[in-house]
């Protein structure tokens, strides 16, 4: 076979040309897009120093002293360099450069003191370039980096909403910690889901301590930095971005489409004094289903495609002394459902950098962005919520029944028959008024000075503010299904939040090159201020139809307040060396103080020390082009709850039991130490790799001591208990596979394994969190509950052969069989109205056991792009093996009567309570944990470059492209619940559904135009 296609060879095209004095002219494009390359180097090899740089069209004018033949250096960051010979000078030369798939080109800026290439990164990050961002924007960022990097956990709950990201095992006996957000350098506050997309250049990941040590206190759960659109060529260019598509629910679970209650000639219930009656069978205990006539589809009723859109307009501009970039962005999100207003938000950026004098390098930052999410609402309403209403809901009832005035009833017809009566959602979404309000502003400044050839100082200062605001109000005249006092006449709640944060950072640095030696250190000095003010009222009664607290009734309002000052210092100290650009070290140790810690402990230090090898510097390795060992080790912390330093109480006995609030001194750092192994390599000159392999160690976890309950007041005891062990396995595989003028394919792969254990418990007896259990030895993610058996082998027996784990230990394995619905049941009981399932029993636990395991086996994820000519098809699959969820819905279900089930069990002639038995109370049982794994196809587009020039426009357009986008097309997945993909609707990390806003997948097109 011919050497791979996209290793073609760089040529020249056509003479060059020689003027009377030397004069070389040229234009330099990419290969493939045939785009021209705005900065690209041009230099005569043999005249030193000469060299220019490329126009915003590509083109480039040299004058030279040198006679043909000549060669021309030609550079570009991200493409292959390439030497052009030149033999006369006629005419322009053509120049067409190849882009480098090499992941050790670059500079990274995340984790390093000052911007270092990725040759000499000693420590492992994943950069995710904006090419795969764009392919298909997501609607935030916080899912953009799904499939994309090894060790990454991305938990979406419900629909589209915001993600929570987590980075490579838990730290905490709780669970994970989410990553610290920087953007462009600037330490913030924010989220994931607060960042539009489309403004991003690049994103850069660390995931461990080993790397995040230079962030101290703050990078204990890994640190992402997002970098944004600068800038560039020196036209003015406008990019319009347009998309409009529309949501549409999936896995919705199956409902039993039967009843079990007597019916008449005509299918219609046999009513009895108003009520319906059970149709039993002849023995008394199983029950006859009927179908449902005529019945009606609630599910469509609530949930219906919405549409979406987002509108971007960008500007950007460089020149010789600046480079200015603007965006604004436009956005409407439809959920599901019509009853619900759509998720809105208004975003804008504005970054310039300016360089007044020679060494002097500035720049500044304002991102402001404000959003809506009523959506937030039914995300937070499981119980009388959408899903929960449509699934449990029996279809002779119609939730879209409205009076004659057009308004939906709070109690549709026939409601009045079922015995687990709840409001329609319908009508409460249609006439409750609610409001969750985000506003967020990040203002920022950098400033860089070379003072000589070795030093240059750098400072910054960045101030954020968010402002968060919901409004939950109830009319006067609102309806409930019994009198609510609190609602009828009238309710009006508020809850604000205003954080301020504010950010200094002074930094002094050093880089020097003594023979074979690169050597640099760098000084930083960081200040933090956060701020938290806020309040809560709420009253009813209301005396006008408005929304304030003054037409409450006094005697009805309650009013809190909240308020928090956070102070941190940090000091670091960073020394880096590099030996013929092979043999590459990094010491850093950094001090912090924090105000979140007592005075005893409130400094501590965090080391990272990490030393890197290229391997192939000294040895030939084949078709090995680059590989580069390396090993670090480093600790990062975070910091307790506020008011966690204040935990400690003393009790007193005068007048009854009460406790004072004392200074709890000792509370230290929560503190996780890494160390990381890996290897970065190039193979073939295109395929890229990234291996790792880290193990960390987190203790001092702060656990909340089981509290108390005084006569006056309660308790809540802060103390370093915890300790966790993490083991991650990564592989990150990236590459053109095929690369020519007219096709070509990149690929790529990620594979991870992560596992976290809990080691210590302190003095603190295991317990249960939710629906996790903490105790040593188990992983973070143990899900704890009652078991039901469903196979003769899992009894047990003692030696006198009677079962142990079942029953009151006087029964042996020939008291029990398996039913025909596949559980075990006594044998005796089998066939009669005592037929139960059997559960297990161990007095120790309560009866409690290990019942599942969130964690997965492994994930990968899988991306391609294929490019022919002005085609081009992307899609990114995303795989989860193993790891189970708590399926609760469906659990749920079979209480009412609702599931299919229900329908199996009444279908085997099984009593009505088994069923109910099964149910069990609602509390985690094995039965309902189910294999949470799954593959879906998470992104596709196809998009086509518009021939603008052909069509006669190119004198104003630059360029245009359409595509067809999907987002969430299809998840093949076991899991019969909501929502396979993220956690609980209240936040448990992953372990149970119920009824979840439901996951959606968005069909949409796109049209982009730049100016």
């Amino acid at each position: 076979m011919v050497k791979r296609l996209f290793i073609a060879t760089l040529v020249a095209i056509g003479p060059l040309a020689a003027l009377a004095q030397g004069l070389v002219t040229g234009h330099i494009t990419d290969v493939r897009t045939g785009e021209p390359l705005i900065g690209a180097s041009v230099i005569v090899k043999s005249e030193k120093g000469k060299g220019v740089v490329t126009d915003i069209d590509g083109n480039f004018s040299l004058q030279t002293k040198v006679e043909a033949p000549l060669t021309l250096r030609v550079e570009y960051v991200g493409y292959r360099a390439l030497d052009v010979d030149v033999y006369d000078f006629d005419e322009p030369v053509q120049i067409q450069l190849i882009e480098n798939s090499n992941s050790l080109e670059g500079i990274v800026v995340t984790g390093v003191a000052q911007g270092t290439s990725r040759k000499g990164l000693s420590f492992a990050l994943t950069k995710v370039s904006d090419e795969l961002i764009s392919a298909v924007p997501q609607t935030d960022a916080s899912t953009t980096l799904r499939g994309k990097v090894a060790g990454i956990r991305i938990e979406q709950s419900d629909g589209n909403s915001g993600a929570k990201v987590y980075l490579r095992g838990a730290k905490s006996i709780n669970g994970n910690i989410e990553p610290l957000i920087v953007i462009d350098g600037f330490v913030t506050s924010l989220s994931l889901s607060d960042i539009n997309p489309t403004d991003i250049e690049t994103i850069e990941i660390v995931k461990g301590a080993a790397a995040s040590a230079l962030y101290g206190t703050r990078g204990e759960g890994g640190v992402i930095q997002i970098i944004t659109k600068k800038g560039r060529g020196n036209k003015l260019s406008v990019t319009l971005d347009n998309e409009l598509g529309f949501s549409h629910a999936i896995n919705i679970p199956k409902t039993s489409q039967y009843h079990h209650y007597k019916v008449n000639s005509d299918g219609s219930f046999a009513l009895n004094q108003g009520g319906r009656v059970i149709d039993y069978q002849e023995n008394g205990y199983s029950v006859n289903l009927h179908p449902y006539i005529n019945p009606v589809d609630n599910i469509s009723n609530l949930l219906s495609d919405q549409p979406f859109y987002n509108n971007t307009v960008s500007l950007g501009a460089s020149g010789e002394q600046y480079n200015i970039y603007a965006s604004f962005q436009n956005q409407s999100k439809g959920g599901v459902t019509s009853a619900i207003d759509a998720d809105k938000k208004q975003s804008f950026l504005f970054n310039l950098g300016y360089k007044p004098v020679k060494g002097l390098t500035t720049e500044f930052t304002a991102q402001y962005s404000v959003s809506n999410n009523p959506s937030y609402v039914a995300n937070n309403s499981s119980a009388n919520g959408l899903v929960y209403s449509a699934l449990l809901l029996e279809p002779f009832i119609n939730l879209a029944q409205k009076d004659e005035s057009g308004k939906y009833l709070v109690a549709p017809d026939g409601l009045n028959l079922v015995s687990s009566q709840f409001s329609n959602p319908l009508y409460e979404f249609t006439n409750r008024q609610y409001d969750y309000t985000t506003k967020n502003l990040l203002l920022g400044w950098k400033a860089r000075y070379q003072i000589s050839k070795a030093f240059s100082a750098e400072a910054a200062y960045s101030i954020q503010r968010t402002d968060y605001l919901t409004e939950n109000y109830y009319p006067i005249g609102y309806e409930t299904l019994s009198v609510d006092a609190t609602k009828n006449n009238g309710y009006y709640e508020k809850t604000t939040r205003q954080t301020n944060t504010r950010n200094a950072q002074f930094q002094l640095n050093y880089n020097q090159k003594v023979g074979d030696f690169d050597l640099s250190a760098a000084f930083k000095s960081v200040y933090e201020y956060e701020q938290i003010d806020g309040f809560s009222t709420n009253g009813y009664n209301l005396t006008a139809p408005v929304k304030s607290l003054n037409i409450t009734d006094a005697s009805t309002r309650s009013i809190s307040s909240t308020w928090q000052k956070t102070v941190n210092y940090g000091y670091f100290l960073n020394f880096k060396g590099s030996w013929k650009d092979k043999w590459f070290l990094d010491v850093l140790g950094r001090l912090d103080k924090s105000s979140r810690f007592g005075s005893n402990v409130s400094w501590a230090f965090f080391p990272r020390a990490s030393v890197a090898y290229r391997l192939t510097q000294d040895f030939k390795l084949g078709p090995v082009n680059e590989l580069k060992l390396r090993v670090a080790y480093g600790e990062a912390g975070s910091l307790p709850p506020y008011g966690a330093k204040d935990s400690r109480v003393t009790l007193t006995n005068s007048g009854g039991v009460s406790f004072t609030q004392n200074a709890n001194t000792d509370l230290k750092r929560a503190i996780t130490a890494e160390t990381e192994f890996g290897f970065d390599a190039v193979i073939w000159n295109w395929l890229n790799v990234q291996f790792n392999y880290a193990f960390a160690r987190s203790k001092n976890d702060f656990i909340s001591v089981p509290s108390f309950t005084p006569s006056q007041g309660s308790a809540t005891i802060y103390d370093n208990l915890g300790k966790v062990k993490s083991n991650s396995l990564e592989l990150e595989l990236s590459g053109r596979i095929i690369n020519t003028k007219n096709f070509s394919w990149d690929a790529g792969l990620t594979f991870s394994r992560v596992r976290s254990e809990i080691t210590d418990m302190g003095d603190i007896p295991a317990f249960t969190d939710g629906d996790y259990r903490r105790d040593k030895g188990l992983s973070t993610s143990t899900i704890w509950g009652y078991g039901i058996f469903t196979d003769l082998r899992q009894l047990k027996t003692n030696e006198a052969g009677y079962v142990t784990n079942a029953g009151d230990g006087t029964k042996t394995l020939n008291d029990y069989t398996v039913n025909s619905l596949g559980f075990v049941v006594e044998k005796a009981a089998l066939g009669t109205k005592n037929e139960a399932p059997v559960f297990y029993v161990d007095e120790k636990t309560g009866n409690t056991k290990v019942i599942g395991d969130a964690q997965p086996d492994f994930t990968v994820g899988f991306s391609n792009t294929f490019t022919y000519g002005p085609f081009s098809l992307y899609a990114s699959l995303d795989w989860k093996k193993g790891g189970q969820k708590y399926n609760e819905t469906v659990q749920y279900l079979a209480y009412v009567s609702r599931s299919e089930f229900d329908d199996k069990a009444a279908q085997a002639g099984l009593p009505l309570t088994f069923a109910t038995q099964v149910f069990n109370a609602e509390l985690p049982t094995d039965y309902w944990v189910e294999d949470a794994g799954y593959v879906s196809l998470r992104e596709l587009s196809l998009s086509y470059n518009i021939p603008v020039a052909r069509l006669g426009l190119g004198q104003w357009i630059k360029k245009a492209r359409f595509a067809l986008l999907g987002r969430n097309l299809f998840i093949l997945t076991k899991f019969t619940g909501v929502n396979v993909d993220g956690d609980n609707y209240d936040g448990s990390a992953g372990t149970s559904d119920f009824f979840n806003y439901p996951s959606y997948r968005t069909l949409s097109a796109k049209l982009t135009i730049d100016f």
